[in-house]
Order: C-alpha cells, then sequence, then structure tokens
C-alpha cells in the first residue's frame, strides 16, 4: 500500500539570538502506536545556514572514545552539516545522542533540522 505521507517532519527553520540556547536533550520520542506511518524519531540531521560570531556550538556531553571522554563540540559553519542517530539498531533509544545547543555569545545562529 502507497503512502503519500513522509517518513520525515518537515524542515524546521531555528534560528537562536545572543544568549539563547537549548539545553541538553534527546530528540527521540516514542511513536504513537495509533500512526503507523509515522515511526519515531531515529535521526536528526542539523543543517547551518551561518557562522555566529561568537558560541553557538553543538554539544554533545555524553560523546566517549578511546581517547576523550570530554564531550563533542561541532562549531557552526555554513554548509556544515552534523548527522546522528537517535535509536541503536536494535530498536532502543541510544542515550549518548544526548545533545544541546550551547548559547550564542556574538551574533546570531540560523540552522535547519531535519527529522
Amino acid at each position: 500500500m502507497r503512502s503519500s505521507r513522509s517518513l520525515a517532519e518537515a524542515l524546521q527553520l531555528v534560528h537562536y539570538d545572543v544568549g539563547q540556547e537549548y539545553t541538553a536533550h534527546h530528540d527521540f520520542g516514542y511513536a504513537d502506536f495509533g500512526r503507523k506511518d509515522q515511526p519515531a524519531r531515529f535521526a536528526t540531521l542539523l543543517l547551518y545556514l551561518n557562522e555566529p560570531e561568537q558560541g553557538g556550538a553543538t554539544q554533545f556531553p555524553r560523546y566517549v572514545n578511546a581517547d576523550t571522554r570530554s564531550g563533542l563540540h561541532v562549531e557552526p559553519k555554513v554548509g556544515k552539516a552534523v548527522l546522528f542517530y537517535s535509536q541503536l539498531p536494535d530498536g532502543n533509544m541510544d542515550d549518548w545522542s544526548h545533545h544541546a545547543a550551547l548559547p550564542v555569545r556574538k551574533g546570531e545562529k540560523w540552522l535547519m533540522n531535519l527529522w
């Protein structure tokens, strides 16, 4: 059966002024069992549209690799994109997808996100 509905949500334009931030959170949720065509968010794509003069990084505070446990900071750059998954291959939610938009200190930040 074909559906005209997308499995992705519409692109969302996001704007941050000086001092604005989005504290650490997850993008995953739990699908509405009554809507088979709208599964839970399994991935996030952030598309950076500008470069704030200062601040505004995307932080992954739980990022860990063999060399560090200090978190990962992604500086917004025009044309840069970040893709990360909110679900593990087995369908469980990935707690390490925890992320934050750090405060813009100078200038403004524009991005688009796709879930």
